[in-house]
């Protein structure tokens, strides 16, 4: 029960920190970079996006790990479940009329929380969204660190939304500071993690 707290709490920390990204006005997270574009430039709500990109994912972690397990069957409902909590927050989370400076200390606080979502996901070993489940089914075909293949990703996720806005002629879709500032440290706060918050200790407190 603990661990499917921790995971619940995980869940729901990503799904927060996608919208309050949006609403600080600094560029999305990169991970959700490509889902905010796909939403403005076809006008579908972000949590549809993110199901799309989710179903896109388990997919490739199929195609990459040449075989289909439960992990990757049990993360497409959860696709669907995400989606849902994104949008369910994106309706009550309101737009952000503070201070600009604030806004960028919230916005740092932000990945700090994005990271923290990410890393119980995937360290209490339940199910995991498509976003972390693609870069851990990379680390260990490839065997490379997560933080490193997390950076990488992050990365990869803006340069494709750019490409994307482009083709459409459009603009960049939450392409901003906070963009390139998510994908070069996200992967790097959870290394953070990783070396003073171990795996041992939170299945420590799951099992207690």
């Amino acid at each position: 029960m603990k661990r499917l707290f921790y995971y619940f709490v995980g869940l729901n920390l990503i799904a927060a920190a996608v919208v309050l990204n949006i609403r600080y006005d600094f560029g999305v997270a990169a991970f959700s970079s490509v889902m905010y574009a796909i939403s403005e430039i076809y006008h579908i709500s972000l949590g549809t996006a993110s199901i799309i990109c989710y179903l896109l994912f388990v997919l490739i972690q199929c195609v990459l790990s040449k075989k289909i397990t439960l992990p990757y069957i049990l993360e497409v409902p959860l696709s669907f479940a995400f989606g849902f909590l994104t949008d369910l927050y994106d309706f009550f989370i309101p737009d952000m009329s503070f201070h600009i400076a604030l806004r960028i200390i919230l916005f740092i606080i932000t990945m700090f929380i994005t990271a923290m979502g990410v890393y119980l996901c995937v360290k209490t070993d339940i199910v995991l969204t498509p976003t972390d489940g693609i870069v851990k089914t990379i680390s260990e075909v490839f065997t490379f660190p997560f933080s490193t293949v997390k950076n990488t990703f992050d990365i990869s996720m803006v340069i494709i939304s750019i490409v994307l806005c482009l083709s459409h002629r459009t603009k960049l879709y939450g392409i901003g500071i906070g963009t390139v500032l998510s994908a070069l440290f996200l992967g790097r706060i959870i290394k953070v993690y990783e070396r003073y918050l171990p795996m041992k200790t939170i299945n420590h407190h799951c099992d207690d």
